[in-house]
């Protein structure tokens, strides 16, 4: 055995140098791994999972809202021309550049409109239907289209045409509603038709709706300095083509006067998105059926107190989360989100929750990969996580539950803070760590039979992933492939690996270092002790105690008495008081004598 003086020294020094820092696990290659305890992920109780939204699309979306024509006999016409307007309807009034809608009917705007604005206030009960058709029209202090009042008002893209709205200046109040976007109205509002509409909004949003906003087609390019697209109570949009360029939320839903408003609802469309805040935001639910969505540039890719992805195709890429469950309270929000007062941060709130069932989703995140602070539910569809290379975010992060029944997932990360999907998962998952990967390294499972599951090679540096498959069953082992690295696990339940402190993942067997050829000796920080020639063992003068580092002092278990050997480097460094390390800490200076110093 060692001199057990010279060990006690060894175990001080260690006992600073790893203080707080993590356990991980390494993959020696070539090496079948079973785990001696059922792991489990350390999620507290399991929640039952939430009734998927099943929101009525047919009340979403009417016939009326879908409907792109119009009877011509039946429209007024006004022409734009410059400085001036004109039209011969009872119902339109103008004075100078600003042209004002009364009644309810169908009117269609084209030609140019410099420094004027089109104003609807009509009855409550009055629908209105703005056909544009090559209509350009430039504001310098208010929205070029703003309705002040109606039932609901229909623009209309007219086929084959181009259209622009642009609000240069900033907003100066005309009445008691702060007008603050290139459309605004303060009631429903529907965008439809087979043209495009170019929006401009140097300082404020693209299109605002203070009730609903529907989209069911047509072509939308805008540059907004704040929200591209925003609803208070909805944003719902069946179909179309979108370029959104935003200061701060891509599309935004929101109400902080009805909490069950606010939601965003996405059945179909592309989605180019480039955000200085959200690309996706809701203060409610979040629901995406289909589409292609390209959010390249986010603070949080899409960001809701439930989000729901049943469909589509999605690429996010985030500063800092990719996806974010969060109802706002504490700092859970995103970067210009405001907080809820006297919230706190949601712990194991079933109300939150995150769940995808079909689609394919790609996040490439600064910060967490998919973070929820309630829950989190896979039931099926495609997931690719290339998370953080920071140790302070994780592929995964919850504070409820994590379940999952069905689909693909590949999630990469740090092991500092990584986590697997819960006991109550029906589909095996797997948490493992490796040695530091490059970026593009890929990572790949196969089965007993060499057939491959699933891979992928992950945008940043990595060493820690989740891997599930609706075929990793309990009872059987796979093989886990990642750059020159190569490993066995055999799944004694449906889970293996639970996180933080990684146990489960690969160990080292035999004494050995992963990477390090037998008989040779593992490589060590600079700062710790050389290795001793082999069959030699540390030797101190008779009766002399080690000496510590200055003002370092010897941590023993709290409680218990010193060895023989400890009291002397006690009394030595004037020490009163013991303190426990933690059992991370532990378990990684067991591990380190075991290596560097066998018996």
């Amino acid at each position: 055995m060692l001199n057990k003086k010279f060990t006690l020294l060894l175990f001080a020094i260690f006992s600073i140098t790893l203080a707080g820092c993590k356990e991980k696990n390494v993959t020696p290659e070539n090496q079948t791994v079973s785990p001696d305890t059922p792991s489990r992920a350390e999620t507290g109780s399991a929640a039952d999972p939430q009734p998927s939204l099943s929101r009525d699309i047919e009340s979403l979306f009417t016939d009326r809202d879908k409907e792109i024509g119009y009877d011509e006999t039946e429209t007024a016409k006004i022409n734009l021309d410059g400085g001036s307007a004109s039209c011969d309807s009872p119902s339109v009034s103008i004075s100078g550049t600003t042209i004002t809608i009364t009644g309810e009917g169908t009117y269609l705007l084209s030609g140019s409109l410099d420094h004027g604005m089109v104003i609807v206030d009509a009855g409550k009960q009055e629908k209105i239907q703005l056909v544009l058709d090559g209509a350009s029209i430039q504001c310098d202090s208010s929205a070029p289209i703003y309705v002040r009042q109606a039932d609901k008002v229909f623009v209309t893209l007219a086929d084959g045409s181009e259209n622009t709205l642009s609000a240069a200046g900033e907003f100066i109040s005309i009445d008691d509603n702060n007008i603050d976007a290139a459309i605004f109205s303060k009631d429903d509002l529907t965008l439809n038709g087979t043209g495009v509409l170019n929006i401009e909004s140097a300082y404020g949003h693209g299109i605002v709706s203070k009730d609903s906003l529907v989209i069911t087609s047509g072509t939308y390019q805008i540059t907004a300095a704040r929200h591209g697209l925003s609803g208070k109570d909805s944003v719902c949009v069946l179909d179309g083509e979108f370029t959104l360029e935003a200061g701060k939320d891509g599309i935004r839903g929101a109400n902080e006067d009805d909490t069950s408003l606010g939601f965003l609802f996405l059945a179909g469309g592309n989605y180019h998105i480039a955000a200085g805040d959200d690309g996706l935001h809701s203060d409610a639910d979040l629901t995406i059926q289909g589409g292609t969505f390209q959010i390249t540039k986010s603070y949080e890719g899409i960001e809701g107190k439930v989000i729901d992805i049943q469909g589509g195709t999605i690429a996010v890429t985030a500063e800092d989360d990719g996806l974010n469950a969060s109802d706002g309270s504490g700092s859970n929000g995103g970067k210009n989100t405001p907080q809820k007062s006297g919230s706190t941060d949601a712990l194991d709130d079933n109300s939150i929750y995150i769940r995808i069932s079909g689609g394919s989703l790609s996040v490439d995140a600064g910060g967490d990969g998919i973070d929820s602070n309630g829950n989190l539910f896979v039931e099926g569809g495609e997931l690719f996580v290339s998370g953080s290379q920071n140790g302070g975010n994780g592929a995964f992060d919850y504070n409820g539950e994590a379940q999952i029944t069905g689909g693909t997932v590949v999630a990469a990360g740090f092991a500092d803070m990584a986590q697997n999907f819960g006991e109550a998962s029906t589909q095996g998952t797997i948490l493992v760590s490796f040695s530091l990967q490059a970026a593009g390294t890929e990572v790949s499972l196969t089965d007993s039979e060499n057939n491959t599951l699933l891979s992928y090679a992950p945008a940043k540096q990595y060493d820690s992933i989740v891997l599930s498959h609706p075929d990793i069953a309990a009872g059987s082992s796979y093989t886990i492939h990642c750059g020159e690295e190569k490993a066995e696990v055999t799944m004694d339940t449906l889970v293996y690996g639970n996180g933080h402190g990684m146990q489960g993942g690969f160990h080292s067997p035999g004494n050995r270092q992963h990477g390090v050829p037998e008989g040779e000796t593992p490589e060590l920080p600079e700062g710790e002790p050389p290795e001793l020639p082999e069959g030699e063992k540390p030797e101190l003068p008779e009766g002399e105690p080690p000496e510590l580092p200055e003002g370092e002092k010897l941590e023993l278990p709290e409680g218990e008495p010193p060895q023989d050997g400890q009291q002397d480097i006690l009394e030595q460094s004037g020490q009163a008081h013991f303190s426990s390390p933690n059992p991370s800490l532990m378990r990684g200076i067991r591990g380190f004598f075991f290596y560097r110093f066998p018996a």
